[in-house]
């Protein structure tokens, strides 16, 4: 196999990189009204490539500047972000950048060799490293012509993602803005005779109904059906919000876990039962990939939909007004979850299938959308990966790349 290292070095951090340790300060200087500088400490959750911020701190100890690369060395070691602004850090948190200034191939040169770094833990409870570790550690540097042109190709893969992700999340604003003014507010109703209900006023041919009365939704029940070869298992923990994880446990029929035993069926909405667990899927007919290939966890309870009610009853699982019903009715003395017979305790408007079929029709393209870019997303982050370690290895030339 070609390998094109040709003036590469091998070099340890602290010859190329400058480093701030972070350092917290009292917490009476932290503040969630924008005063003062974003402020970030370790043992948080961090964005996918850009941290978000809801503390502020008005007398910061140390300073992350503006295109740092923050990483977490405190459990979870490991964890990497790339600061947009100026930002306080405080413990748990390192800041770098390359003395070349080349910070955005820096978050890449990490993100290949943080499991060097992961592998010098010290600490029986939390695990850590320090500054030393970091510093010490030896990798092998491209020249400066190659770093610009590898951070160039992961980068705009990257940013195609970050794009996607952006689209999606104005597409779901929408959604949500239709739904509250349709069902909420029912401004497309105002010259419609109202009645009193449990919900307020609603339109006269409304009814109220409950999630898994057979009329909107039916909830589906436990069972898979027996497969060749292998599929993908969903626990809740692979799912956040609505997203499921591009790397999942593989499993056979008979050599699966218990839990694993909900088969995705078309038009069909899901939730995690787990109190204040917001974790969603959704199935229409064009989900092939999900209905050929995946196996649900228990964890989950399934609705299946009409073809009239489908993207409401989705919407709706989208709504704060969901959330708060399913935690009022989680049950258990640990973990806290919702059962099916409470699920049916949810009650939600039942319009008329006139409306339903009009909603339908302005919101299936834009969920059709929102797939579509969750599916080139699921593909772009398998070719960054699969590319990540054969340029930070040369092995893939880049001579000829133009940026």
């Amino acid at each position: 196999m070609e390998n094109f290292k040709e003036g590469w070095e091998k070099v340890k951090l602290d010859e190329i990189i400058n480093i701030t340790m972070g350092q917290s300060p009292k917490s009476e200087f932290y503040n969630d009204e924008s005063e003062g500088l974003p402020f970030l400490q370790g043992n948080r959750t961090f964005g996918d490539r850009f941290p978000y911020f809801n503390t502020f701190c008005t007398n910061n100890k140390k300073i992350a500047k503006k295109d740092d690369v923050l990483m977490s060395v405190r459990a979870p070691v490991g964890d990497l972000n790339i600061v947009k602004q100026d930002i306080g850090i405080g413990r748990g948190l390192c800041a770098m950048n390359l003395k070349n200034k080349n910070s955005i191939f820096l978050y890449y040169l990490l993100k290949y060799n943080i499991v060097n770094l992961i592998n010098r833990e010290t600490g029986t409870i939390f695990g850590s490293i320090n500054k030393n570790d970091i510093l010490n550690l030896e990798i092998e540097l491209p020249t400066c012509y190659q770093q610009e042109k590898i951070a160039f190709i992961l980068n705009n893969l990257d940013e195609k993602i970050e794009n996607n992700e952006k689209i999606n999340k104005n597409l779901e604003q929408q959604v949500n803005e239709i739904f509250k003014s349709w069902f909420v507010k029912f401004e497309p109703f105002k010259e419609n005779e109202f009645k009193s209900s449990d919900f307020g006023e609603i339109p006269v041919e409304w009814e109220i109904d409950y999630l898994g009365s057979n009329k909107l939704s039916k909830i589906i029940s436990s069972g898979i059906q027996e497969f060749k070869g292998s599929k993908f298992y969903v626990a809740t923990a692979n799912v956040n919000e609505d997203k499921i994880d591009n790397v999942l446990p593989i499993i056979s029929y008979n050599n699966r876990p218990s839990r694993a035993n909900m088969q995705p069926v078309p038009k069909s909405a899901w939730f995690a039962k787990m109190k204040d667990s917001r974790k969603l899927i959704m199935i229409d007919e064009y989900s092939k990939s999900i209905l050929d290939k995946y196996i649900f966890s228990t964890g989950f309870c399934g609705l299946k939909c009409s073809k009239d009610s489908f993207y409401y009853i989705w919407s709706f699982l989208l709504s704060d007004q969901f959330d708060t019903m399913k935690n009022n009715l989680s049950l258990g003395t640990t973990m806290q979850a919702i059962n099916n017979t409470n699920v049916k305790k949810i009650k939600l408007l039942n319009p008329t299938n006139e409306v339903l079929k009009r909603f339908n029709l302005i919101v299936s393209p834009i969920f059709e959308e929102i797939y579509n870019n969750s599916i080139e997303n699921k593909k772009l982050t398998k070719t960054r990966d699969i590319l990540l370690p054969k340029l930070m290895s040369g092995e893939i030339n880049v001579s000829k790349v133009e940026i």
